[in-house]
């Protein structure tokens, strides 16, 4: 997404279901997804000390979910129910990082 915005859009044909590709637009994605992969990685490292960076990833990523989820909802989705993409690219990641969250509290030190 970051190096070969266009590229990475042309390799996954159900976005052209979406409209026209728009480089800045996926590019600012790919950044919002890699500081979401470095707040998931911080929290692998440090469960205990970094609830705030694990908080933040999953405003992001649950939040692009239920996103997807208003779209498929509302039949303004790029495909009637969505499609493989919105599923397993952005529905799933979403909830299994609100998941691991919520998971977290558990150890979370008072």
């Amino acid at each position: 997404m970051m190096l070969d915005p266009l590229g990475w859009f042309a390799a996954i044909p159900e976005l052209a279901l979406t409209g026209a590709a728009n480089a800045h637009f996926i590019r600012d994605i790919g950044t919002a997804y890699l500081a979401s992969a470095a707040g998931l990685a911080l929290a692998a490292w440090r469960p205990t000390g970094s609830v705030g960076a694990l908080l933040v990833t999953t405003i992001f990523m649950a939040g692009h979910a239920v996103g997807h989820l208003v779209d498929i909802a509302e039949g303004c989705a790029a495909a009637p129910g969505g499609t493989p993409a919105d599923w397993l690219g952005v529905i799933l990641p979403g909830t299994v990082t609100a998941g691991l969250c919520g998971w977290s509290f558990r150890f979370r030190r008072a």
